[in-house]
């Protein structure tokens, strides 16, 4: 997929300032430094871009927002008029904090438009003889990126010029903060967010809830967080996010840090996704058997049958249950431990 063409901006951190500016900008050639590294992030974004994206939708729940149509505008034309409403949209959500940027507009055809945008860090003492019209020259872009080539945000659309196609979104940070990927980079410029699948989206939440368990620091709270696995897996084929199901079963404060801290990033609390039963259950894998004499026995699957040993026990010698129908073996379990914790339930959640 050919690039056909870069345009590249000094972007200022704008946010919170009335007065944008959208002037200056440069077309950098198809040749020489610059556009051989680019040409490089360009051809291997759709795997050095890990972060899958999606626009955010409007009201009707289309994939169109004012980002996704500035976008689209530029891959149709190309211009440099185009490329700086880009660039003034991310001047205006780039804080003091976040500093100079140089940003490049990469714009290529195949069976697709595909767009990257690239982001780089630049050094602000590298800057104090930037020309009073805003012009860049290329020298002057190739010591700024030359200096930070590896340090940088980008993300790459590809989608069919039509108002109401599919786009898709790939999104990478090299930087530090993922965080801030995802508040300043995805969400405030580019008006998107991220895309979870019912398969990705399940198993964070089911290795939340595994890992959540096992570092349950008493058995009360593993408890909880263990009838919790249960109850959710109830949700299969429903979409959820796992703050709105957390909330719904009531959970303790404790059992709710414990797994919004397992989840490893608060805001993946908050992505919807329909949930996957049989994917849950591929990484929340606790055995529960109850036995037709009220009992009921419950470990992590992989240790149950070193935690209870069990064995079949002859029918005619076996003390029988009032009211029991013989649907199977009679078996008997055992174990052996130390008491670490025992209490009285409502209920057998």
């Amino acid at each position: 997929m050919p690039i056909t063409r870069i345009h590249s901006f000094l972007v200022k951190p704008s946010k919170n300032i009335a007065i944008q500016s959208t002037k200056g900008g440069t077309s950098v050639p198809l040749e020489g430094k610059v556009f051989d590294l680019l040409a490089g992030l360009y051809d291997k974004a759709e795997t050095d871009c890990k972060i899958d994206i999606v626009f955010r939708p409007n009201e009707a729940g289309e994939q169109v927002n004012a980002t996704r149509t500035m976008l689209m505008r530029y891959a149709e034309s190309r211009s440099i008029a185009t490329a700086r409403l880009i660039a003034a949209r991310l001047a205006a959500v780039t804080t003091r904090r976040s500093g100079f940027g140089l940003l490049f507009v990469v714009a290529g055809d195949h069976l697709k438009k595909r767009l990257m945008l690239s982001r780089f860090p630049a050094d602000e003492g590298m800057i104090v003889e930037e020309k009073a019209d805003e012009d860049m020259d290329v020298r002057f872009i190739e010591r700024v990126f030359m200096k930070n080539a590896h340090a940088y945000k980008s993300v790459v659309y590809e989608g069919p010029l039509e108002e109401h196609a599919f786009w898709s979104g790939k999104a990478v940070d090299k930087q530090v903060d993922v965080k801030e990927l995802s508040d300043y980079w995805i969400g405030d410029f580019l008006e998107s967010k991220l895309k979870t699948t019912p398969s990705a989206g399940t198993k964070r939440f089911a290795v939340a809830f595994r890992d959540a368990i096992r570092g349950a620091a008493d058995l009360p709270l593993k408890q909880d967080l263990l009838s919790a696995a249960q109850l959710v897996r109830g949700q299969d084929g429903h979409t959820i996010s796992p703050q709105n199901v957390v909330q719904g079963m009531g959970l303790s404060g404790e059992a709710v840090n414990a797994l919004t801290q397992a989840m490893r990033r608060e805001e993946v609390m908050k992505e919807t996704f329909q949930f996957d039963k049989a994917v849950f259950d591929q990484h929340v894998a606790y055995r529960s058997v109850e036995l037709s004499n009220g009992a009921m026995l419950t470990a992590d699957n992989a240790d149950f049958d070193t935690i209870f040993r069990q064995r079949q026990v002859d029918d005619q010698t076996a003390p029988q249950v009032e009211g029991e129908t013989p649907s199977s073996p009679l078996t008997e379990f055992t174990t052996v431990g130390r008491i670490v914790n025992q209490r009285l339930k409502s209920s057998l959640r």
